[in-house]
């Protein structure tokens, strides 16, 4: 066992191997791919989390928005504010609870600085000024984010049966979000109140996510155990969304997670430091068309697992979620459609942003 699968507390998949056969179609790389493809899904069942080793997006690139995030998020709040997210702008934007959001008293502690596809007119990103490098290399992970996701949406198609790019027309408009995360230096006693994200599913389809070495992040499993999930040096972490796992009627994990005091690690006498240091994450969130109408595909619905959801429209979705999020400071470990705010006005938003976008 290599070092990498003794620190791994989730299932290991080498997108290297998923994407084999376009470099060669010889048998054996054919029969590596399907294997790999098999490990994804079941991953996905039992846990709804993976590791992604080899998944294809420069270090030099995840190296550029973690220096770019140090940077940004040392601003003074008065050029911050310049920025500030709500759903008058789309969610795009920084996003402080201590500022956004109706309740504070528990919300998490963190920062965030979010954006969309550059190229829709609809819902322009906002970004710091005299800065073309920051919005530059945003663009080219957001690019090479939506590429592996949609190699690993085929993957998933493919395996119950639904033709491989059924689920590229849903995404092809790339209405992602795009989210770059600072947990400021804290107390240890600060853990009392407030986490520094609390327990949550993830909205969309597939999560791409990066962190730091600081450690925090915990899933939880199918018995209700949280678990440490690590940083592994060369790997990505890839989750299950809601809307995913309604497409695939809850076969597929939609896993709440959560970032928490990482472990403590003894000074050079000994002792446990007081301070925990910051820590910074990327966060890349796929989302279905926010036109895009979501329910469970046929071939997931069966007489042991019966039809479960409704149809629901994603950018209602999304956008229920995201206002959840900036009235609680914090977002939901638990959401229900009917944990929506009046469908009709909601529905009424979606169809105003997709005629803008026609």
């Amino acid at each position: 066992m290599t070092a990498t699968e003794q620190k791994a507390s989730l299932p290991i998949i080498d997108f290297a191997k998923i994407i084999g056969p376009q470099i060669s179609r010889s048998p054996s790389v054919l029969a590596e791919s399907e294997a790999e493809k098999k490990r994804l899904f079941q991953a996905f069942v039992d846990v709804g989390f993976v590791y992604l080793s080899n998944h294809s997006i420069p270090d030099f690139a995840r190296r550029n928005l973690f220096s770019h995030a140090k940077r940004f998020f040392a601003l003074p709040d008065a050029e911050k504010t310049k920025l500030e997210t709500g759903e008058a702008k789309a969610f795009h934007g920084w996003f402080s609870p201590s500022r956004t959001s109706g309740d504070v008293t528990h919300s998490d502690q963190k920062e965030a600085f979010d954006v969309g596809d550059d190229n829709d007119p609809t819902r322009p990103n906002q970004w710091p000024e005299d800065w073309p490098e920051f919005r530059s290399d945003m663009n080219f992970f957001f690019e090479k984010c939506h590429q592996v996701h949609l190699v690993l949406l085929r993957a998933l198609a493919a395996q119950v049966g639904v033709d491989e790019g059924f689920f590229e027309p849903f995404v092809g408009n790339k209405d992602h979000f795009f989210r770059v995360i600072y947990y400021p230096e804290t107390t240890r006693s600060s853990f009392k109140d407030r986490q520094r994200a609390g327990a949550h599913t993830d909205y969309g389809t597939l999560t791409l996510l990066f962190n730091d070495q600081s450690g925090g992040l915990q899933v939880r499993t199918a018995s209700g155990e949280y678990i440490e999930a690590p940083p592994i040096e060369g790997c990505a972490i890839i989750n299950v969304g809601d809307l995913l796992a309604r497409w695939f009627n809850d076969r597929l994990r939609s896993t709440e997670h959560r970032v928490v005091q990482p472990e403590p690690k003894p000074d050079e006498n000994g002792n446990i430091p007081e301070i925990v240091p910051a820590r910074y994450a990327i966060a890349w969130f796929g989302h279905p068309n926010r036109d895009a109408l979501v329910e469970p595909l046929e071939a997931c619905c069966t007489a042991e697992n019966p039809k479960k959801y409704g149809p629901v429209y994603a950018g209602q979705h999304v956008v229920e979620r995201l206002a959840y999020l900036h009235k609680r400071g914090k977002n939901t470990d638990a959401w229900t459609d009917d944990m929506q705010r009046e469908a009709k006005k909601a529905l009424e938003g979606v169809a105003e942003q997709v005629a803008l976008a026609a």
